[in-house]
């Protein structure tokens, strides 16, 4: 309190706390943890001259940076104390800029730490999310529904409705697992030996790839509701969404990605052969007219591929690929929304007496957001084709 009014003479108090929040954020996009990356209840990160001033290069780094603490000596850290060494990767030209790697983030989340997404120079990694299930499952592919079935929907299911689709989210994950485990003691039977670092699908690994990626990832994200449903709950849904990660490059790059893009794949088939699995599952109670639970023994089987009855490969690369084109019908609409708030806005103030002090912060902010949801519609565009392909 006495801050503000110490200074609101000469600033508004909105001035004030921005620049507070400015400096805040500041810190915590360049302030530095320990070796491991830990906080330490904030005594292990620090502001550290010139180094945190570089700027990030996550395709071509010139330099790299490491923490040095003596052996035994971890209570410096508590301390906050100890010595980074900055070391160059390749030679450095006089007057050129130095860049150093801030470690792999996908577009989002480099955004939301450091407020930008870096330029895509040749080729990196990015992520995408894909729906897990479709926002309403029609459970009658193959009839035509009455008009009162219609009315009441009775032939379809809100899988936007978290009572809906939590216990499936939780039945697939189980399944995934499961399907693991069951890959790990093939990997027993034949090599005589378990070693869980092993990729999936016999690839030979990279060395460059996330180790995030290698992991089942599911997140809720926002989306406008159905129009099947948008009058009756007007408000937005989440929706279960599978990370996956890919290699994008520009067009002027002559790489051949395409083992990552099918190994991307390959490593979400399992969550959409169990997800395919329970879609089967829930169409068949509603034409017998039970209530029965899903099963998870069907699931896990379908994600493990060792259901000799069904080849789900074929539902599931459907899935996929209805989930990404909804996916990037999101993307486009929530773009085209997001530019025509910022025109109203930016009308809307025009006509005002007084100086529109916000337009460039706007401007700038509407600009991430546009990268990230270009990054994500880029790797969503490249693995269509290649999930189109494996299709067949």
């Amino acid at each position: 309190t006495s801050f503000l009014a110490e200074h609101g003479k000469h600033c508004s108090q909105t001035q004030i706390l921005n620049a507070i929040f400015s400096s805040f954020t500041a810190v915590l996009s360049r302030s530095f943890g320990d070796a491991a990356g830990r906080d330490l209840e904030g005594k292990g990160r620090m502001l550290v001259p010139l180094v945190d001033m570089l700027n990030h290069d996550g395709e071509d780094p010139n330099v790299s940076w490491k923490w040095h603490v003596g052996e035994g000596d971890e209570d410096k850290i508590d301390e906050g104390r100890g010595d980074i060494a900055v070391t160059t990767l390749r030679d450095v030209k006089k007057g050129e800029e130095l860049y150093k790697c801030y470690g792999w983030r996908p577009a989002y989340d480099i955004a939301s730490s450091y407020g930008f997404v870096p330029a895509l120079k040749k080729e990196r990694w990015e992520c995408a999310v894909i729906p897990l299930f479709p926002a309403m499952l029609d459970l009658a592919p193959d009839s035509i529904p009455t008009p009162s079935q219609m009315a009441n929907g009775g032939t379809t299911l809100d899988l936007l409705l978290e009572a809906n689709y939590g216990s499936l989210v939780k039945a697939v994950i189980a399944a995934v697992d499961a399907a693991n485990e069951i890959e790990a003691r093939q990997r027993v039977s034949e090599n005589g030996q378990r070693d869980d670092d092993d990729t999936a699908d016999g690839d030979d690994g990279d060395d460059d790839r996330p180790k995030q990626l290698d992991r089942l990832e599911v997140v809720s994200l926002f989306r406008p509701p159905p129009a099947s449903t948008a009058e009756e709950f007007a408000f937005p849904r989440r929706q279960p969404c599978v990370v996956v990660g890919t290699k994008i490059q520009s067009p002027d790059c002559d790489s051949n990605n395409q083992h990552h893009h099918r190994q991307a794949i390959q490593s979400i088939l399992p969550a959409f052969r169990a997800a395919a699995s329970a879609i089967r599952q829930l169409r068949d109670n509603h034409q017998s007219g039970e209530g029965s639970p899903i099963s998870a023994s069907p699931m896990a089987m379908a994600a493990a591929s060792i259901d000799k009855d069904t080849d789900w490969d074929g539902p599931a690369l459907q899935l996929i690929l209805d989930g990404m084109q909804d996916r990037c019908q999101t993307l486009v609409e929530d773009g085209e929304a997001a530019d025509l708030r910022l025109s109203r806005q930016n009308e809307a103030n025009a006509g005002s007496e007084y100086p529109d002090t916000g337009k460039e912060h706007r401007q700038f902010r509407a600009g991430v957001a546009r990268d990230v949801r270009e990054a994500e519609l880029h790797v969503l565009r490249t693995l269509q084709r290649t999930a189109k392909e494996m299709k067949g």
